[in-house]
């Protein structure tokens, strides 16, 4: 069941310090309180911003428990340089410099629609000496949002944007409620998967499950921006027990294919929980993941 919570008490949040603007640069302020709307299958805050002659959309979405966040623009008020592709933009005042491609379309409404794929709510650094992925923390993701008040976008752009957030600490606890509620949604124990010691996993090359040619050339531009998530069920026993589509970009027929492909062979080491034990789980990843490298069979 859809649920739509406006001006959620618990994502109102106090604004920063303002650093002055340059006098090129956009500044947005805030034009209304965080919108929470909660699916069966994503989580999603959004809220309005103004520069005084334009409006900014943003949008916050989590699929998963985890630290990733899709972030979507909405507004013909940011203007890249031509052939730009990247963005290079500021966490702001603790968050860091990151750099990242984006996606751009545009709104039924003639608005710019810009993905800025997944950012992760995380300090950036080396890969961690431990795990590949190590277990995801709720506490250190809120601490890291409670640094966050601006996006600074200063690369790729013809003048600099400020986006005045306010601080992330509590729109990103309210991402993380939603998120565990799904794996309710999902016939899930959230409180086991908080505490699991390994994911559900692929126990065979998962890159070999798909038929050639399942996934067309064509298709690859269609996946940018964490669009086309595959959700597998795993049970216990590391089966495949059911394969969802999230932010399908794909044509059904070739997301038919791909789950008749991944329940037909697919083969998984089954998440485990505290103790060690086997316990039902799911499997999130990309249909890139699933193709073979180029020039493979």
């Amino acid at each position: 069941m859809k649920r739509v919570l406006m001006a959620a008490t618990s994502c109102v949040v106090l604004l920063g310090a303002v650093q002055p603007a340059s006098a090129a640069e956009r500044v947005y302020k805030p034009a209304g309180p965080w919108a929470a709307e909660y699916g069966d299958d994503y989580c999603r805050l959004a809220r309005n911003f103004s520069d005084g002659t334009d409006t900014l959309s943003l949008a916050m979405e989590r699929i998963q428990p985890g630290a990733a966040v899709r972030t979507i623009l909405i507004g013909n008020g940011i203007k890249m340089y031509r052939g730009s592709n990247a963005l290079e933009y500021t966490l702001t005042p603790s968050g860091g410099e990151r750099k990242g491609p984006f996606w751009r379309s545009e709104t039924a409404d003639k608005q710019q629609y810009l993905n800025l794929g997944e950012i992760f709510m995380v300090p950036l650094g080396p890969p961690p000496a431990g795990p590949v992925f190590p277990p995801y923390d709720r506490a250190k993701e809120q601490e890291f949002a409670k640094g966050v008040s601006a996006i600074q976008i200063t690369g790729g752009v013809i003048d600099p944007v400020t986006i005045e957030t306010g601080g992330l600490k509590a729109p990103i606890a309210s991402l993380q409620t939603c998120a565990d509620d799904l794996l309710k949604t999902w016939g899930l124990d959230p409180a086991l998967h908080q505490t699991m010691t390994r994911t559900a996993q692929p126990s065979t090359e998962a890159n070999k499950w798909l038929p050639t040619g399942t996934i067309g050339f064509g298709d690859f531009g269609k996946l940018g921006g964490a669009a086309n998530q595959l959700r597998v069920m795993v049970s216990a026993e590391g089966k495949p027990t059911a394969c969802v589509i999230h932010w399908a970009s794909l044509e059904k027929k070739t997301n038919d294919a791909i789950c008749k492909a991944i329940m037909d062979k697919g083969q998984f080491l089954p998440a485990t929980d505290k103790d060690g034990k086997p316990m039902a789980s799911y499997w999130m990843v990309s249909p890139f993941a699933l193709m073979p490298p180029f020039g493979g069979t």
